[in-house]
């Protein structure tokens, strides 16, 4: 509420013994605007929902335009305005992407409904007025870069602690990472692919434009993700274009640090993006069919969909050096310094693979075989030396034991590390964290710290796959939501009644365990580690090598 002062109050004046005083009687401050059911952000005014305790929800706002019709494929563009009030009491659709699969994660990631029309977010908070200036937290989902949606990660515990969540949706799979010549020709950079990646950036353009509308600090944004989630957030602290929208980075299980797929040249380990693109294309259009991008915008979404899914290899090349979102791989923009100078804390899971192998094992084959055809695939450069980290064992079921293994370090436990050690080329710190608790679940002992199980205990959702959970269940989440939302706050996550969590070095190794005796450690299995940091190092060797090689050939198209 502003005080106005009138004339006749400003001509008021104060009798004090035989003085008089002609000065106006000074004004209060104007009061903070109040943060009600109804907030206008850019586009429009939306309505969301005020529930007990000051918490507000507001769900399924634009940040983007429909990417639909001629927008298909191309960079997010601009806020659509609409007339009215706009109803932001449910979310909207998550964008297009499979069903059920009958899988481990089926009830996690499923949504409602589905649309190409997907571009929005949701904002929670329980700021009471604008210029409460609430840190910020925004949730990329994971999903592969295929399935998933921002809605289904709850606000109640993070915004208890003082923070604004944001969850937000993106482009995937074939709708969000196709790279094709035609799109490349059209762009005005000269690139194309990476769609879902430059979504998530509008999205945080969004909220440092509108975030204060809802109590938050645009200056003080965290951007935190699991899986796919996770690496988006390693991508987007390297990518320039995302540069100055955020001020720290959580990664929870996924990195992008290692040996990438390039857009125009194809390596020793991956076909080009634009190659893999066109591939899709001809599969889309059919024997014979027109593979024009004006005929295939025009293609029914699920149509463009079951295609995508029909061939494993055109899941190869998703997040891609594009030249424009990343202009180099993620590993090297690290190694020169050029990330976002910003603090991290990241980590994993000490039994990522169990629940993921039933979606990968089968692409390998079984037991010792299967085992086998995947270090083939991924660490043939290093194949002679897994043995002595990982031992086989004698029968199938053994073998299946040491892939597992094998599967959770190469693939979650290395990349995390890599990205701790990465940040030695900026001052700012970087927090490595390991998950050893195993969620009390159907099969407990058999999935232990799963992938994804550390999700419910950042978010308060213990109940999360099913699980019953206990006391200790609380106290660890109450722990690590407290230090996740200390970290987005001050850019450390310890504090007054908190376990000391010292910044990693190369030197200490220090990492932070959470489990049943949650407290410091170091030293993470550093042996294991040497081995995939030299499968890295050789895999980028030989795929400078075949650049140098087809550059001396006179061979045409982009050095990236």
């Amino acid at each position: 509420m502003r005080i106005r002062t009138t004339p006749l109050l400003a001509a008021v004046t104060l009798a004090s013994g035989c003085g008089t005083s002609n000065e106006a009687r000074p004004t209060e401050p104007p009061t903070p605007a109040a943060i009600g059911a109804e907030v206008a952000v850019t586009g429009g005014s939306v309505r969301g929902v005020v529930g007990e305790h000051g918490l507000k929800q507001y769900h399924g706002i634009p940040y983007a335009a429909p990417p639909i019709g001629e927008s298909r494929w191309a960079p997010p563009g601009p806020v659509e305005p609409w007339p009215g009030i706009r109803n932001a009491d449910s979310p909207g659709p998550g964008c297009f992407q499979q069903g059920a699969q009958g899988g481990f994660y089926d009830a996690a990631t499923a949504v409602a409904s589905m649309d190409e029309d997907c571009l929005t977010l949701n904002v929670w908070t329980r700021a009471s007025h604008v210029d409460e200036g609430l840190p910020v937290m925004v949730w990329i989902h994971g999903g592969g870069l295929t399935v998933g949606s921002g809605d289904a990660y709850p606000g109640e515990l993070l915004t208890s602690k003082g923070v604004v969540l944001v969850t937000i949706n993106y482009r995937l799979g074939p709708f969000g990472f196709l790279a094709l010549p035609e799109l490349t020709a059209q762009s005005e950079s000269g690139v194309s692919g990476n769609q879902g990646f430059r979504d998530q950036i509008a999205s945080l353009e969004w909220v440092q434009g509108n975030i204060a509308s809802f109590g938050g600090d645009p200056n003080n944004v965290t951007i935190f993700g699991e899986s796919a989630g996770s690496m988006s957030v390693s991508l987007l602290q390297a990518s320039p274009l995302a540069k100055g929208l955020f001020h720290r980075v959580i990664g929870q299980s996924g990195s992008a640090l290692g040996p990438m797929a390039f857009r125009a040249r194809p390596t020793p380990y991956a076909n080009a993006a634009e190659a893999i693109g066109m591939e899709f294309a001809r599969a889309l259009a059919g024997d014979g069919g027109d593979t024009s991008l004006q005929a295939l915008r025009a293609l029914p979404a699920d149509h463009i969909l079951a295609t995508f899914l029909s061939n494993p290899g055109f899941r190869s090349a998703l997040a891609i050096v594009d030249d424009e979102v990343l202009p180099d791989e993620i590993g090297a923009i690290f190694t020169a310094g050029e990330q976002a100078d910003v603090p991290v804390l990241i980590g994993s899971n000490a039994d990522e693979g169990s629940a993921l192998f039933s979606y990968i094992g089968p692409a390998f084959g079984d037991g010792a075989a299967g085992r086998a055809a995947y270090i083939q695939a991924t660490l043939a450069e290093v194949a002679d030396g897994i043995d002595e980290h990982y031992p086989a064992g004698d029968d199938d079921a053994q073998a299946t034991e040491s892939w597992l293994a094998l599967m959770t370090d190469a693939s979650f436990t290395y990349p995390m590390r890599a990205w701790a050690k990465g940040m030695a080329t900026v001052p700012s710190d970087a927090y490595l964290y390991w998950f050893t608790w195993a969620p009390p679940i159907a099969e407990r002992e058999r999935y232990g710290a799963f992938h994804a199980a550390e999700i419910g205990y950042v978010f308060g959702n213990l109940e999360l796959f099913d699980a019953v959970p206990a006391s200790h269940d609380r106290v660890l989440s109450e722990l690590m939501a407290t230090m996740w939302t200390n970290f987005a706050r001050t850019g450390v996550p310890d504090g007054e009644g908190l376990p000391a969590w010292p910044a990693y070095t190369s030197e200490n190794e220090a990492y932070m365990e959470f489990g049943l005796d949650s407290g410091a450690r170091s030293g993470l299995k550093t042996a294991k580690m040497e081995l995939f940091e030299r499968a890295w190092a050789l895999r980028r060797e030989s795929a400078q090598q075949a650049a140098n090689s087809s550059a001396g050939s006179g061979a045409q198209g982009s050095d990236r």
